[in-house]
């Protein structure tokens, strides 16, 4: 929580306290009645001046927030209270005889206080597990730019649905370098992650509800600054910039990794982050106006006979999201070569990577197998779905594993127990994959790292994600991923590539990609 919600929620608690039971007691009225003020010198306006004074400043300098609701509604009822009370003193010379039963009254105060109570430790509670967080500061020399596009694939059909007719559509986002003295409107992190957020919220919780809560509890992302600019014209070097595709896990979105994509661009990179539709989460807006989120048809992937039929469609979509970045890049070319384009000889199509986070990473290899252009590719902790681990990848790849990943995976193989009953798959799609690839690959563990330290969502609540050393935890991806693309697309020297080191977390590349038991 933020250091004025945490004022608001202690101020009124002592109020809340002070007012139930009609506290202060005695000596607060004996001052008041020596004082020539009698009528007006009372608990009620000091306890109002107190009460709001760090509310008004809460709702000035941090901003309101949803998760901030039930103690801003004790706030107003505190305050109508007290201003009752202080009115109804003042025009009397003394307080009117109590009536009713004591025991009702009793009961009344204690009623009202546990309430109260319940209402500010909600309030407390959200605001503990969903702070308002900073992003990192980007790194690199340059600025950075954002836009985003929409476009229709008039040769693709959308199979995930039953009509015919449905093209394949794609919307993405560009994060790009730009001058420091560039001009535009700061970007505060995007709406729909909090959608994205939702879907798979409304994954566990299972309701419609749930969804609309856990959404409007997050806000707080309209204050939260990703250090880059609506618009602003890209860099010109001799040249161009390299350029890296980002896909993102089945059920996100393409701003799960937004610090990361911010970081890229400072660096001088060019970065497109895709919403593919069907396996993005947050929802893909359709030229026909329609939003659509997850795959209606997507099978169980843990229910008994329904494993199978689930690997096929990861399979169809790693290749659906494979054809995607292609697609894009056909336009990027296209748009390279316009002389009315801002990208108009900006971008360096010579030197173009791909990368994702779990399903993303699959799909990133994919492209990588299928598409000669593409030149690079980091796997965020995604198991080797379709048929990229029968054929590996003829291209440099760096696979970034959670620690727990790893630990499942040398269970796994040793024929003991785990936590994730597709560790066995997991082990032959690791070895299949890295026996098979011709290009030069690396397999790097960050230590106590899990599945969602790879992403924003680690950023969004520590305390449920178990990552509460995230900043470190992206700083540490941002430095792996840099070195990467900077050896593989840019022939410099890898700093990071194969040495273990701290940077800031402690990183281990294995000895053997394609078997994580051995150390």
């Amino acid at each position: 929580m933020r250091t004025l919600e945490i004022a608001v929620v202690a101020v009124d608690a002592v109020v809340l306290l002070l007012t139930v039971f009609r506290l202060p007691p005695r000596w607060w009225q004996a001052a008041s009645k020596a004082s020539s003020m009698r009528r007006w010198l009372r608990a009620e306006p000091v306890l109002l001046v107190g009460l709001l004074l760090p509310f008004l400043a809460h709702l000035v300098i941090e901003r309101h927030r949803f998760v901030m609701i039930p103690a801003y509604a004790i706030t107003v009822i505190l305050t109508c209270v007290l201003l009752t009370r202080w009115f109804r003193r003042a025009r009397r010379t003394a307080d009117a005889p109590r009536r009713g039963r004591p025991a009702l009254r009793v009961l009344g105060r204690i009623t009202a206080m546990m309430a109260g109570a319940l209402a500010l430790a909600v309030s407390s509670a959200a605001g503990f597990l969903l702070p308002v967080f900073k992003l990192p500061t980007p790194t690199g020399p340059y600025a950075v730019g954002y836009t985003e596009e929409h476009l229709t694939d008039s040769s693709r059909q959308e199979w995930t649905t039953p009509d015919e007719n449905d093209l394949r559509e794609v919307e993405f986002s560009i994060w790009y370098p730009t001058e420091a003295t560039t001009q535009g409107r700061p970007l505060a992190l995007d709406r729909r992650l909090a959608k994205s957020t939702a879907v798979n919220g409304d994954d566990v919780f299972g309701t419609a509800r749930a969804r609309g809560v856990l959404e409007n509890s997050l806000d707080h992302f309209r204050l939260i600054d990703t250090h880059a600019v609506r618009g602003g014209e890209i860099v010109q070097v001799s040249g161009g910039f390299p350029v890296i595709f980002y896909s993102p896990a089945l059920g996100t979105g393409r701003f799960d990794n937004t610090s990361l994509m911010v970081d890229l661009a400072s660096q001088g990179y060019v970065v497109v982050a895709v919403d593919h539709p069907y396996t993005s989460g947050a929802p893909v807006s359709l030229s026909s106006g329609r939003q659509v989120d997850r795959d209606p048809g997507e099978p169980s992937a843990t229910e008994a006979g329904q494993r199978e039929s689930w690997l096929e469609r990861v399979a169809r979509w790693t290749a659906t999201n494979s054809a995607d970045l292609s697609f894009i890049l056909d336009h990027l070319t296209a748009l390279n070569a316009d002389p009315g384009s801002p990208f108009h000889h900006r971008l360096n199509l010579d030197s173009v990577g791909a990368m994702g986070f779990s399903l993303g990473g699959a799909s990133a290899e994919q492209a990588l197998a299928d598409d000669p252009r593409f030149d690079a590719g980091v796997n965020m902790d995604g198991t080797h779905f379709g048929t990229v681990r029968d054929t590996g990848v003829p291209v440099p790849s760096l696979n970034i594993l959670s620690a727990d990943h790893v630990a499942d995976i040398s269970k796994a193989r040793k024929g003991e127990q785990t936590q994730d009953e597709g560790s066995i798959e997991n082990a032959r799609f690791q070895e299949q994959f890295h026996d098979r690839s011709t290009g030069p690959t690396w397999a790097v563990t960050i230590e106590n790292t899990n599945h969602v330290s790879h992403d924003l969502h680690s950023f969004i609540s520590p305390a449920l994600t178990g990552n509460t050393v995230q900043p470190q935890t992206e700083e540490t991806i941002r430095a792996l991923v840099t070195d990467f693309f900077n050896h593989a697309l840019r022939g410099q020297e890898p700093r990071l590539l194969g040495r273990d080191s701290a940077v800031p977390r402690k990183v281990h590349f294995l000895p053997d990609p394609a078997r994580p038991d051995v150390q």
